[in-house]
């Protein structure tokens, strides 16, 4: 008689892991610290493929930042589809995602950056004019820092296909982490460690951030016994100190901070450059003790003193946008994607948060409805989203209901988006997208579903979603069930999000009706916010948030062709550009 298997008893714990193979050594190492600190418990492997593993055409800053990476691990830990998510920290935010937090940071690698050259072959002896791989403009400005003759070039791609560019003659060299080289036992493709002196690290370079739900004890408990204290006090040192100066994956900035228990000295070393490596400010500074804000303080003041901010602001020429002040009224946890696209084309991004969203699903009405249309989802030909906000929610609401969209993606209804970020949105979940209009609003998709005779449409969206594209939909013969989830609230900004208007602003971007109203609800109670942004251009997303801005009587300078986020700075760098095409001409005549 054949026996079944033992059943594994142990309590599971699913982390979450990009598929690349630095990504998955990092998961698994993980995985083993905490199996080994609690042998009652397995770890899974989930593999998520994030926007960053997708778009590898250009560099990071030109595309949205670091955040690309770490942005759909963060919505399956919200939505409870996996534990725990594992990411190199230089990859996350200084700021914690909303909701989340950085649970254990493990002992650290080495923080250093090294040379992919050639056997023999050193920063100081490439021949002038080689080619240098780096996507990162910390790596640029401190390379043309030592060696203004050598061409820096964009490289993108895992660590094997680097490794593989430069040893193929693509280019003559690369610059890459040892931490991801050591990990994967690739130490010998070295040519050159590279001394503090020659190339400070990005901050929280070599160290792991095990990110979890700010609110769940138990596996914050789980994660205690990883956390290392000395590479949490130095990562947390560098970390501040790129928060204070405003620094983001387009700034750059490198950090290391060193911690001596033998004379209990905290000490930090910044290097500020220019991106083409003209201007370098540097600053070596320490304290007794772990008093992070005492030593990050003394820095930043140093440098400030020595003028790095020219080394934070991007060249005249290296953007359509720079220079601009541009305020960013998104809410606080969608804001970031946004500001990296404007800082990557020169921009200044101010951040003023003016909206925040708010599922409704607490309310019993609200879930009640969720549920009756989850549990006959065969009754429905489409599914419509009209935002990314629709499907995020919607999906988490989905999944906390015990239905969760991807188990029975088989007998789901058509699905309809309203633009490229909403599909997208729905991609990344695992779900087809069947129809997008041609133009990316609203009021498009009813032109995009075809003959609606008879058919059935289920509408999950704001609360404060307007009237007419239900109506429409019913005229066009469809029964429609408008299926309110969420709801935008207006929010007043912080006394320290206004002073960011101190120094002037000259755009103003909406990318939604709901943070037009919020705009002028906050003005109406500090009128100072007003006088602050007058004669900025006003910015909008598209027709139906310029609608809004019109009829609240401001003066809409720019609304986007393409309803997108990348679509509204493109058009504002094109206003900008046409400004500056009219004033040639004057001054030609």
């Amino acid at each position: 008689m054949t026996q079944s298997p033992p059943t594994d008893s142990r309590r599971v714990i699913r982390i979450g892991t990009r598929k690349s193979p630095l990504a998955l050594w990092q998961s698994r190492h993980v995985a083993a610290l905490i199996e080994a600190a609690w042998p009652d418990v397995r770890c899974e492997l989930h593999h998520v493929v994030t926007q960053g593993d997708m778009r590898i055409d250009r560099p990071l800053p030109e595309i949205g930042g670091k955040g690309l990476f770490t942005a759909e691990l963060e919505e399956q830990l919200r939505q409870g589809q996996i534990d725990l998510a594992v990411h190199s920290l230089k990859d996350l935010p200084v700021e914690d995602a909303p909701g989340l937090t950085v649970g254990a940071i493990p002992a650290r690698e080495d923080v250093r950056d090294v040379l992919i050259a050639p056997q023999g072959m050193t920063l100081a002896t490439l021949p002038a004019g080689a080619v240098v791989g780096t996507s990162s403009l910390r790596r640029q400005a401190q390379i043309l820092a030592a060696r203004p003759d050598l061409v820096v070039k964009p490289i993108r791609g895992n660590v094997g296909t680097r490794l593989r560019k430069v040893a193929e003659g693509e280019y003559n060299a690369a610059v890459m982490a040892a931490a991801g080289l050591m990990r994967l036992g690739l130490t010998d493709s070295i040519a050159e460690w590279l001394d503090e002196d020659v190339m400070l690290p990005a901050p929280g370079q070599g160290a792991l951030g095990i990110q979890c739900r700010a609110d769940d004890p138990a596996i914050l408990e789980l994660l205690a016994p990883l956390d290392d204290a000395a590479a949490r006090l130095t990562a947390q040192c560098e970390r501040q100190l790129l928060w204070a100066l405003g620094g983001g994956c387009s700034a750059p900035i490198g950090a290391a901070a060193y911690w001596d228990a033998e004379t209990e000295t905290l000490r930090l070393a910044v290097r500020v450059a220019t991106v083409d490596g003209r201007h370098v400010f540097a600053v070596d500074v320490s304290t007794t003790g772990q008093d992070i804000a005492s030593v990050v303080a003394q820095a930043v003041d140093q440098l400030l003193a020595d003028g790095t901010q020219r080394a934070l602001v991007r060249p005249a020429d290296s953007g359509p946008l720079a220079g601009k002040r541009v305020v960013v009224t998104r809410a606080a946890d969608q804001a970031r994607e946004l500001g990296d696209l404007l800082a990557a084309a020169g921009a200044q991004p101010i951040f003023l948060p003016l909206i925040r969203i708010e599922p409704i699903i607490d309310q019993a009405a609200e879930q009640t409805a969720v549920a009756d249309a989850l549990a006959d989802l065969a009754q429905f030909d489409w599914l419509v989203f009209t935002s990314t906000n629709a499907v995020d929610i919607f999906l988490r609401q989905c999944h906390q209901l015990g239905r969760p969209l991807s188990a029975t993606i088989d007998n789901l209804p058509r699905i309809a988006a309203v633009g490229p970020a909403t599909r997208d949105a729905l991609i990344k979940h695992g779900l087809p997208v069947d129809a997008m209009p041609d133009e990316y609003v609203g009021a498009a998709i009813p032109d995009a579903l075809g003959d609606l005779k008879g058919m059935s449409i289920l509408l999950p969206r704001s609360a404060r979603g307007g009237a007419a594209l239900p109506k429409r939909l019913v005229a066009l013969g469809a029964r429609v069930v408008d299926l309110p989830i969420y709801t935008t609230i207006s929010t007043q900004p912080s006394a320290k999000a206004q002073q960011g208007l101190a120094g002037g602003v000259d755009a103003i971007t909406f990318a939604s009706g709901s943070a037009v109203q919020a705009w002028l609800e906050a003005v109406a109670v500090n009128p100072a916010l007003g006088r602050d942004a007058e004669g900025a251009a006003i910015v909008c997303i598209g027709p139906s948030t310029a609608q809004v801005a019109q009829e609240a009587g401001l003066r809409v300078d720019v609304a986007a062709p393409e309803h997108t986020l990348a679509g509204m700075v493109d058009a504002l760098a094109a206003y900008y550009e046409e400004i500056g095409n009219q004033q040639e001409s004057r001054e030609r005549a």
